[in-house]
């Protein structure tokens, strides 16, 4: 380290301190440096890298970047993680995209991004005090779980149209979400969100079986889309170069192997403009995907793993329903925008917003440290909300009269909470 060029007539000694590496809530590593290492590696746990991309990751402080304490303390039986891109407009895809994994920052399109946890490391929902209780009122219901709330926020903003309708709010950071007054209109949004939230998470979440989401495995897989089987086997004495798409047999052929039922909308799939096939084949083939930011980078199995294919399998099955869902989505966000909705002015009279500065802190323990893009939402119990009464309502009336969406000016820009 260098020291400032002056006389002095004592010796000067530079001393570099070293960081040690956060532990990682649920797993430990000893006390010593790396290079002193000499007990087991812990076994690798999968987490969410890319859209859809499960990888496998040792779950060791001392090897990983910046590694998000919190986020892994908030990895709890039912969580689901909400990933905006949130660093760059978008124009294409889904605006949000879900996952029941813990999510690497650039998980949405390689660029940057933004986690939300739907729920907090105690279990209390992620979500500001009175909101639901607003909701159960204005829609003449005993109560709205957090769970619904979720799935309605899937089936209104995961999918293209909704992207491209809102692609000038979009410019500013943060995704919107048009809250409908119509009661009917939510209930048919949360049953559509299910299907999303289920697909998105491979059937780890939002499990109903008489509602055609089993829980996720291969044999689940099967019957469900039949249509889509591993063929013909990829042979290979290395990892395969040689990728294409056959659209009019609608065949993902990978080195000679043959996957199908691959229709065009599923091979296209896209999530801020980056392809989520050639994504995830890029860090199965020979190809050098992503930026080279390390020799570790340059390591990469020898060829095809059986594993790839079952698993690929499953993603086409995912990208299958998820694709299928979106004319559904399109038409019943198109419903929602013309009929009358919740607004900023109304939550702000019924004492919803603005979120109280006491509950901007999440809840992940005795110190109630800060979740990552969680400083305006919070879980605390809701306060009383009266019920839903405008000023000019007939006495006795419940029912929420038509409201203009206040939408925010594109120019404006919101701090950009940590990725």
């Amino acid at each position: 380290m260098p020291l400032p060029n002056r006389p002095c007539s004592r010796k000067r000694t530079a001393v570099l301190s070293i960081e040690k590496p956060p532990q990682i809530p649920g797993h430990p590593h000893p006390e010593v440096l790396f290079r002193d290492e000499r007990g087991p590696c812990p076994a690798p746990v999968r987490i969410a890298r890319r859209a859809l991309d499960r990888q496998w990751l040792i779950p060791d402080g001392r090897l990983i970047d910046r590694a998000r304490s919190e986020l892994w303390q908030a990895d709890i039986d039912g969580q689901i993680y909400v990933i905006e891109q949130h660093a760059q407009p978008l124009q294409t895809g889904p605006a949000l995209l879900f996952t029941a994994l813990v999510p690497d920052m650039h998980y949405f399109n390689g660029n940057g991004g933004r986690v939300l946890p739907f729920l907090h490391a105690d279990r209390t929902p992620n979500i500001a005090p009175g909101l639901l209780h607003h909701l159960a009122n204005s829609y003449g219901l005993q109560q709205v779980l957090p769970e619904d709330l979720l799935a309605y926020i899937a089936a209104v903003t995961a999918h293209p149209t909704f992207t491209e309708r809102y692609a000038d709010d979009l410019n500013s950071l943060g995704v919107r979400v048009p809250l409908t007054a119509a009661g009917e209109l939510w209930r048919e949004a949360a049953n559509l969100g299910r299907h999303i939230l289920w697909a998105s998470t491979f059937g780890a979440r939002c499990i109903n079986p008489d509602d055609g989401r089993p829980a996720g495995t291969s044999s689940s897989w099967r019957r469900l889309h039949p249509e889509i089987m591993y063929a013909r086997e990829i042979v290979s004495a290395t990892l395969p170069s040689a990728i294409s798409y056959d659209g009019e047999r609608q065949h993902l052929v990978i080195e000679g192997g043959i996957f199908t039922g691959v229709t065009p909308r599923m091979r296209n799939y896209t999530t801020g403009g980056r392809n989520v096939l050639d994504s995830w084949l890029g860090y199965r083939s020979d190809r050098t995907a992503g930026k080279i930011t390390s020799e570790l980078d340059r390591e990469r199995p020898e060829r095809w793993e059986p594993d790839w294919s079952r698993e690929l399998v499953q993603i086409l099955s995912a990208l299958s329903r998820l694709t299928a869902l979106e004319p559904q989505q399109a038409e019943l966000l198109n419903r929602i925008i013309a009929a009358p909705l919740i607004d900023v002015a109304e939550l702000t009279r019924r004492r919803v917003l603005p979120v109280p500065d006491h509950s901007k802190h999440a809840h992940t323990g005795a110190d109630h440290t800060f979740l990552p893009g969680m400083e305006t939402v919070d879980g605390q119990p809701p306060e009383p909300v009266d019920p839903l009464s405008l000023p000019d309502d007939p006495p006795g009336s419940t029912l929420p009269k038509p409201h203009s969406p206040v939408r925010p000016n594109p120019r404006t820009r919101r701090r950009r909470g940590p990725a």
